[in-house]
């Protein structure tokens, strides 16, 4: 009877997933043994996933209901934080699949998991499952199956309502058949029931179409809570079917046990038997706030920890590529950043900041605990405040905790360890054990060695705090921490590194500490009676009973003695100072850790070799930490041991030894360590330095003698120290204090006589004054020479040296003294500090001697090797190899290196093999240094050997060496080997063929014969073809050759096809003052001079100065100079040279002349000057690229008149125009090429080319950034032509179009064919934002804003919805500011329309106030995926056109069906003579409609079209208005609007009114058709508006300032506009 139901329910059967549609999961194992749907564990390549499986019971069963009602509940889940859907719901002929995300711990599994769960952790996870109920039943979806189960707990305890299933299990089952309960429900076989009572039904009771609610959901919750507090189900089928009949309550049983009142009540209201008297969710929430659950719970923490606990929040894509495993480091900085946010919701109180004024501390041993928390807007220091019940700080601890082992950056790991100890002050001590030092041990092992130190000292801080220990924690040092310490001791199988080494050194003393005060009160416990009803049933039975080893105390205590004794005496000893030197803070405490006996034998027998060190650091924290030592051991040992040290210091070289030691004697003087004996003679040691040169000897010394008065009577400081330091003082006083002594004390001895001192003590051989010096003994406490104060006294007032023992060398010295300013005053100073001057002397000689015979660092002297240093100068004004330019060279015949039928030949024969395309046109040798410049490529040798001495500049003669320079040259040359004749040396000054090659090198080479082509492959015959022309010879010679029989000639002008060519270098000859010839030093010397010196000047032209900004553009002689400059459309000249596509235009700094780039492959040079006169228009000189390139980019070396034009060949040339004026007559020479680059050979690319270009100049640095059109952005160094580095754009956001830096060139912003501008940061050299436009168009042009934003608006040309619309957009907040539209994107009225212009004029302007300013959004790119936004531009084709079709329509005649703005230029006037110092700022724009227009960005009313008006019937040109409106109040639109016929430009009522009357007068007094001019005059005018008009697209537009204001403009059909 039990088994009927498995014939027709669903089975789980033997269940698998090894389905084709589940082929990216791996079966790992089963979980649970449940009935109804077998659950599955699996793995995908993103992480593991669980796996419901149901089997069919029959193939033909369809699931469809469920897959559709399941797939409307994953939806819906999606936006409830708190819930998990199933991701994946597939239906197969076998079975039915429901895949989730895996996660490993369940509510049940979370209650009996260490650390177990605090109260407020409990309520927080109670809140989240109120708000899971309630975000689910606000959208009508109900679980049916809530239990401890299906409640998901993450590390950081979020909580995740998952396995929904009220569609598809049963609602109502039958109360007297517990199989289907145990088949749907209880597949845990606990028996534990969470349904609610009213889905249990009697016999015979029918559903009458009720369903699943929220009151059934409400009770299982309660249930689940009950259970959550009580650790123990309140239910079991049994005693809710009892509960239901009013037979059994839990509120008595199980409830009662709950502590918390509030919760109690919960629990009580959500599982009431009725459910009308159920809350909701919401209403529990609503009722239970500020009573179970916290405030901060609804204000601050569930939003909070969602936004960390959901990565997707942002739109950012998830995997296990490195770049994405982040996350864990994403949230601990975020906790980071806002702890004092969090500190001030959980109700923490602020502390002050620490300014750092605070940590100052006067000794190098400064005390690191407790330590200082360097948290953001929270820095302080640790304190003990209380921690309350109901504090939050439980849960964001379990959030760093849990992520803190993914962590992947060292720098998290380090900000975790401030936020474990920040959070370490506010929870209970049990809780620092369990929670958090678990973790700090796990940082003790990580790789880093900041890492390790920042555990090191948040352990020693967290185990400060412990002041409560439970019995678990009773063996905590001896088998959890000393094992992990022990690797931070130098042994065979550990070498920590000093940083690590020096950290543990200052740690170990309160580490030492707190293994005793821990030990104590383990002690303390065990010694508790009532220990016996404290302890817990589950710890370890009988801790406090036995004699095991660890209940003995004093083992226990001399294990921690054992221990802590070996890492002392191994830090006691280090190699490393700096890990002696952090030790020597914790010395004073380790005394009192190991007692008096121990501290002897450890610590003081080491502790005095640490003077013997000649680091003065070490010295000085010697002297900190002995006063602490000297407290311990007592006055006696001080007396015997250590005083005599201090004072033999007294005398060390370095002065800040001394300082540190009168501070110490100060300290102990103030604690009374001193016999009164001992306080005298230091005292008469230490008055001496009263008069020592430097102030904090003085100060220290000060100090020292006012401490000494601190337990002396007013009689014995009278008697005693007034008489001692009465002498140095100016004037007496009776007052021993700091400030009185300071301010009485006599002037010092200068800095310049105490070191002649010096120089004298420890140069004087025969003179007697020093002699005495080593028998004063004042430096020796045995017998102190009181007599010797007296005789320091002056007599009468007056003291020479006259008697003092000295001879004539003496005499002598003092002479040299009084030269230099000692006075007779300073006798008694010199008197005073004899024997210290003396002895420092003498220590300084000896530990010179010492130093120089040891090497520093392993450094060696090259002197004592008689290596002599040479001093090189270089002189940056002659660097540049003097070059004639063209115009010089056309005027000087001769000069003209000829190439020889012989080059010919040689050329030939290197490049049979290559195809005809690949061979390289003979350019002309430019002098000499083309041999420079090509000479990596070898020839055969046929020489005789090289000589040892090589010369890479043999042969290379400039005007700039000097004769004797030239001569020392030609000699070496003539010497260097005796096989080759005079005439083999190099090419020499005349230019005369010679047979043998200098090579760069050193090696000479001969040239190939032409006999050798004789020798070549004679399988095919060559045919000789031979062209000639005015400048150069050709020879070709096609046969197959070997490739490997010869190499290119140093003089050929082509190279080999298969080696790439190098990038044209700096052609400049180094002058400096060096007469050597060794290849290294001259290498060495041209490297230096080069990262120096501005070297890319010599070649790119001198400096020219650019047209300020700041200054007024120059008006024409019939333009108002004190208004701002605007064009008038005259037609100034028209070129028409090129002979395809002009596609930018470059204007020089200077304006003398621009530059234009076409499609044909040659860039024209037209000057402006000619502009000016009435000369015929044409081009001064042309520079080509190949002839299959067209020229995509050019721009200018800043303020040079050279300029740098790339094609798409790949090839970018750095050309310099040889401009110059003299006496207002300009001249251009030939264009050179200073510089070239292939981005094709230099790349893994073939077929990349550039798209931009922009250069700017640094003080180091000269750099050409350029984007390609392989998204890459290369910032090449003009230098030396190499990338400095590259930045990789997105491919996915499309091709880079333009892009524009900003004035400080701090950053760049790229747009590309998709629309999309990425903004780049170049100091860090990473991608900062990305914004998508809202058309998704290419965009065309980038500029910074001329007037307003601060160079942080952009003007940008593309993009948009239609392409006759300029932006203006604020990078920095990513929002459109302004928006200038053309007539063509406008919503123009159409002819014929029965409205009144006004009329017109409104109806449009409120529906571009309507719906334009959505246009206007940004899409955030790096919310999509890649896959994502190329189908976003797959599906939207025009998306990639270049010109886009108009949204409008243009009335009139002459207008154009396309609109798209493709050309931009932006300006800035400043009036003459203008008073408030107002600037003017402009945009010129040309596009597809074939018309410039100019924008006032001032005054946008004032905007006009330059060029390309229409012609209306009555003859007058159609002049459009312009209206600005503000759709929201930081976007204004400007519009242009076309008037039609009939209407004036102004197109307002008034105007037409006039119209009217001055018809009705015509109509009057003459014929009607007097008002309109004849169809041929209105023809007449039209063609010459097109004469002067652009008859193409127009792609380029600039601004010429010279000689006056004009603007220039060229278009598609390679015309060239200027107008004025």
């Amino acid at each position: 009877m039990g088994q009927g139901y498995s014939i027709t329910t669903l089975s789980a059967g033997s269940a698998g997933i090894d389905v084709p549609e589940l082929a990216d999961l791996v079966y790992e194992k089963s979980l649970g043994t449940a009935r109804f749907m077998k659950s599955i564990r699996a793995r995908h390549r993103n992480g593991l996933v669980f796996v419901k499986v149901i089997i069919k019971p029959y193939p033909s069963m369809k699931l469809d209901p469920y897959v559709k009602a399941i797939l409307h509940e994953r939806d819906i889940l999606e936006q409830v934080p708190n819930a998990l859907g199933y991701q994946r719901i597939l239906e197969s002929g076998t079975g039915g699949y429901l895949v989730r995300q895996y996660i490993h711990s369940s509510l049940y599994d979370r209650m009996s998991t260490r650390p177990f769960l605090e109260d407020i952790e409990k309520k927080w996870l109670a809140y989240q499952l109120l708000c899971a109920l309630r975000d689910c039943h606000s959208h009508d979806i109900f679980h049916g199956d809530i239990k401890t189960e299906n409640l998901l707990v993450t590390s950081w305890n979020w909580l995740y309502l998952s396995d929904f299933s009220s569609s598809f299990k049963p609602t109502f089952l039958p109360e007297d058949n517990p199989a289907d309960f145990s088949f749907y429900f209880d597949t845990s076989g606990r028996r534990t029931c969470y349904l609610a009572p009213e889905r249990f039904l009697v016999t015979g009771e029918e559903p009458e179409g009720r369903g699943m609610n929220w009151a059934m959901d409400i009770f299982s919750a309660g249930c689940v809570i009950a259970e959550l507090f009580l650790e123990s189900p309140i239910f079991t089928l049994s005693q809710l079917y009892k509960y239901r009949k009013g037979e059994y309550d839990p509120e008595h049983s199980h409830l009662s046990k709950i502590e918390d009142a509030n919760i109690r009540d919960l629990v009580v209201h959500m599982i009431r038997v009725d459910p009308e008297s159920r809350y909701s969710a919401e209403e529990c929430l609503n009722f239970w706030r500020h009573k179970a659950f916290p405030e901060y719970f609804y204000s601050f923490l569930h939003q909070y920890m969602g936004l960390i606990t959901d990565p997707s929040s942002g739109g950012a894509r998830i995997g296990l590529s490195p770049g994405d495993l982040r996350e864990a480091d994403e949230r601990i900085d975020k906790t980071y950043m806002d702890f004092d946010k969090i500190s001030y919701f959980l109700g923490v109180n602020a502390k002050p900041t620490i300014d750092g004024s605070s940590l100052t501390y006067p000794s190098l041993n400064y005390p690191d605990f407790p330590l200082q928390l360097d948290l953001p807007n929270h820095g302080h220091q640790y304190s003990k405040p209380q921690p309350e019940s109901d504090d939050g700080t439980l849960i964001f601890l379990t959030l760093v905790v849990s992520n803190l082992r993914n962590t992947v950056k060292s720098s998290t790991r380090v900000k975790a360890c401030d936020i474990l100890l920040a959070f370490a002050e506010r929870v209970p001590d049990e809780a620092k054990l369990d929670r958090i030092l678990p973790f700090v041990m796990f940082l003790l092992t990580d790789r880093s060695d900041i890492v390790k130190v920042a555990a090191i000292r948040t352990l020693t801080q967290l185990l400060a705090m412990v002041r409560v220990v439970s019995p678990v924690n009773a063996y905590i040092f001896p088998e959890y921490i000393f094992p992990r310490l022990q690797p931070f001791i130098p042994s065979l199988s550990s070498n920590p590194s000093p940083i690590v080494r020096a950290t543990y050194a200052s740690c170990i003393a309160s580490l030492a500490q707190s293994s005793v005060r821990i030990l104590d009160m383990i002690q303390t416990l065990r010694s508790d009676i009532r220990l016996g009803s404290l302890v817990p049933e589950s710890t370890e039975a009988g801790w406090t009973e036995g004699v095991s080893y660890h209940n003995l105390y004093d083992v226990a205590q001399v294990d921690l003695l054992d221990f802590f004794e070996a890492h002392t005496k191994a830090l006691l000893t280090d190699n490393d100072v700096s890990v002696r030197r952090a030790f020597l803070g914790s010395v004073s405490s380790l005394c009192v850790f190991f007692g008096n006996p121990k501290t002897n034998e450890v610590i003081l027998s080491h502790l005095n070799t640490y003077l013997n060190d000649k680091d003065w650091i070490l010295k000085c924290a010697f002297f900190e930490a002995v006063v602490g030592v000297a407290t311990y051991v007592g006055s006696i040992s001080l007396e015997e041991f250590i005083l005599p040290l201090m004072v033999q210091s007294m005398t060390d070289p370095e002065e800040f030894v001394i300082e540190r030691v009168l501070r110490s004697l100060a300290r102990m003087a103030k604690l009374g360590l001193f016999q009164r004996s001992t306080t005298w003679d230091l005292l008469h040691i230490a008055v001496r330095f009263f008069v020592h040169p430097s102030i904090w000897i003085r100060e220290a010394a000060v100090q020292f003698v006012v401490a000494s008065t601190t337990f002396l009577s007013p009689a014995d400081t009278y008697s005693i120290i007034s008489p001692l330091v009465r002498p140095f003082l100016k004037t007496n006083t009776t007052d021993i204090s700091e400030t009185q002594l300071l301010d009485a004390l006599k002037k010092p001895l200068s800095k310049s006589v105490y070191d002649m001192l010096l120089i004298w003590a420890i140069k004087s051989e025969k003179g007697l004054f020093w002699k005495t010096a080593a028998r004063d003994g004042t430096f020796v406490l045995a017998s102190p020479p009181t007599p010797s104060i007296g005789k320091m006294r002056p007599r009468s007032g007056n003291f020479s040296s006259n008697a003092l023992t000295k001879n004539e060398e003496d005499e002598q010295w003092l002479a040299r003294l009084k030269n230099i300013g000692m006075t007779q005053d300073d006798e008694f100073k010199l008197l005073a500090l004899k024997e210290y001057i003396w002895r420092v002397a003498m220590r300084r000689a000896k530990e010179g001697d010492t130093s120089s015979t040891v090497p520093l660092s392993n450094i060696i002297s090259l002197t004592q090797h008689g290596v002599t240093p040479q001093t090189v100068f270089f002189d940056k004004n002659q660097g540049m190899e003097q070059q004639q330019s063209s115009i010089d060279k056309a005027d000087a015949p001769g000069e003209r290196k000829v190439h020889t039928i012989a080059d010919a030949l040689l050329d030939a024969s290197t490049t049979i093999n290559a195809a005809p395309g690949s061979r390289r046109k003979n350019i002309p040798l430019k002098g000499s240094r083309r041999v420079e410049s090509v000479s990596s490529l070898a020839v055969p040798h046929t020489v005789s050997p090289e000589s040892p001495s090589k010369n890479p500049r043999a042969g290379l003669h400039d005007s700039s060496a000097s004769p004797s320079d030239v001569e020392q040259r030609d000699n070496f040359l003539r010497n260097r080997t005796e096989t080759v004749s005079e005439r083999n040396t190099s090419l020499d000054r005349n230019g005369s063929d010679n047979h043998a090659i200098s090579h760069p090198d050193g090696k000479p080479h001969r040239r190939s014969s032409a006999i050798n082509l004789l020798n070549r492959n004679e399988t095919t015959k060559a045919y000789a073809e031979t062209s000639t022309t005015s400048m150069n010879a050709f020879g070709k010679v096609d046969a197959t050759f070997q490739r490997d029989q010869f190499r290119p000639s140093p003089l050929s002008m082509v190279q080999d096809v298969n080696v790439p060519p190098e990038p044209q270098q700096q052609q400049y000859r180094t002058n400096h003052t060096y007469r050597g010839n060794d290849p290294t030093i001259l290498k060495l010397l041209d490297a230096v001079f080069a990262e120096n010196c501005p070297t890319d000047v010599f070649e790119f032209g001198p400096t020219v100065s650019p047209v300020s900004a700041h200054h007024p553009i120059k008006k024409a002689s019939f333009q108002e100079p004190e208004k701002p400059w605007r064009p008038q459309g005259n037609l100034v000249a028209m070129f028409g040279e090129h002979s395809g596509p002009i596609n930018r235009i470059a204007v020089a700094p200077d304006h003398a002349f621009f530059v234009t780039a076409s499609d044909d492959g040659s860039l024209k040079i037209w000057d402006t000057t000619r502009l000016e006169k009435n000369l015929t228009p044409r081009s001064r000189q042309t520079h080509r690229h190949s002839n299959d390139a067209r020229v995509k980019c050019v721009t200018f070396i800043e303020n040079t008149h050279t300029f740098v034009s790339a094609a798409t060949d790949g090839s970018i040339h750095a050309v310099r125009v040889d401009y110059r004026s003299i006496n207002d007559a300009v001249r251009y020479g030939k264009p050179q090429i200073v510089r070239d680059y292939n981005l094709s050979f230099h790349s893994n690319n073939s077929g990349e080319y550039a798209v931009w270009m922009e250069h700017y100049r640094s003080e180091t640095h000269s750099i050409l950034f350029v984007a390609t059109n392989r998204s890459r952005i290369l910032a090449l160094d003009m230098k030396l032509m190499t990338p400095l580095y590259t930045l990789e754009n997105a491919v996915h956001h499309g091709t880079p179009t333009t892009f524009c830096l900003d004035r400080k060139r701090n950053w760049l912003l790229l747009g590309t064919s998709h629309g999309i501008l990425d903004l780049w940061d170049l100091r860090f050299r990473i991608r900062v934002k990305s914004w998508g436009l809202p058309g998704g168009t290419p965009i065309h042009r980038l500029l910074i804003h001329p007037l307003k934003g601060r160079g942080r608006w952009v003007c940008v040309v593309g993009g948009s919805n239609n392409g006759s619309e300029i932006m203006v957009w604020d990078i920095d907040k990513v929002q459109c500011r302004e928006v200038y539209r053309t007539a063509s994107a406008a919503a123009n009225p159409v002819n014929g329309s029965k409205d009144s212009p006004k009329a017109n004029t409104r109806k449009n302007t409120n529906l571009v106030a309507d719906i334009s300013w959505k246009n206007y959004e940004p899409w955030r790119v790096d919310e999509d995926r890649p896959e994502s936004m190329l189908g976003r531009f797959a599906s939207n084709p025009q998306s990639f056109a270049g010109v886009e079709p108009s949204l409008g329509n243009e009335t009139g005649l002459g207008s154009s069906s396309g609109g798209d703005i493709r050309a931009l230029a932006v300006g800035l006037d400043v009036p003459e003579n203008n008073q408030d110092g107002s600037k003017y700022g402009f945009l010129i724009s040309g596009g597809s409609d074939r018309k410039v227009r100019l924008w006032d960005v001032t005054h946008p009313d004032a905007s006009m079209v330059i060029s390309g008006l229409g012609v209306v019937p009555d003859g007058v040109p159609q002049k459009p208005r312009y209206d600005t409106t503000h759709p929201t109040p930081s976007l204004a639109i400007t519009t242009e609007w076309v008037p039609t016929g009939g209407t004036s430009s102004n197109g307002s009522a008034k105007d037409l009114d006039s119209a009217k009357t001055r018809g009705s007068k015509n109509a009057a007094t003459g014929p009607a058709k007097a008002s309109h001019p004849p169809r041929s005059t209105v023809i007449s005018l039209q063609q010459q508006q097109l004469l002067k008009s652009h008859l193409d697209s127009i792609l380029d537009v600039a601004l010429l300032e010279v000689p006056y204001g004009m603007t220039i403009s060229v278009d598609r059909g390679g015309m060239v506009y200027v107008f004025q």
